[in-house]
């Protein structure tokens, strides 16, 4: 059986600020449905909660399980995993709270915490000695 470890990451910049653009506009809606109508409805109580629900799928949600073969990313609302082989990680580039690879000539970037970022690493470089020797 093969040892899965769980991080949990943001998508790039761009994309991490879109999402969590579209996640405040749900608040403001019903900040300003509750402020236009002078007193509290039904409908900004279900607005509060679809966007307390959101962020809590935006931070717990989106996570990478990462096994000696294998990267698989969890998306927000999406079914389909993004499963990236180990072996086909090109030109890994960290930085403090970022990773960038290139898989298949995309480049994707994630953030991740610093500890995360040190156990990857650590990961990919076995993995790539172990590439060299075989």
């Amino acid at each position: 059986m093969e040892e899965e470890i769980r991080y949990f990451y943001q998508p790039d910049l761009t994309g991490t600020i879109i999402s969590w653009c579209w996640t405040f506009i749900i608040f403001l809606a019903g900040l300003i449905i509750w402020l236009e109508i002078t007193h509290f409805q039904w409908i900004t109580a279900v607005l509060f909660l679809i966007f307390a629900v959101l962020v809590f799928l935006e931070i717990k949600r989106r996570t990478v399980v990462v096994t000696p073969t294998k990267m698989t990313f969890s998306r927000l609302l999406q079914k389909d995993y993004l499963v990236i082989p180990l072996a086909d990680i090109r030109q890994p580039h960290f930085t403090k709270h970022t990773m960038s690879m290139t898989v298949n000539g995309e480049v994707l970037n994630f953030t991740f915490t610093n500890k995360a970022i040190r156990r990857l690493q650590d990961l990919l470089e076995r993995q790539e000695k172990e590439g060299a020797r075989s």
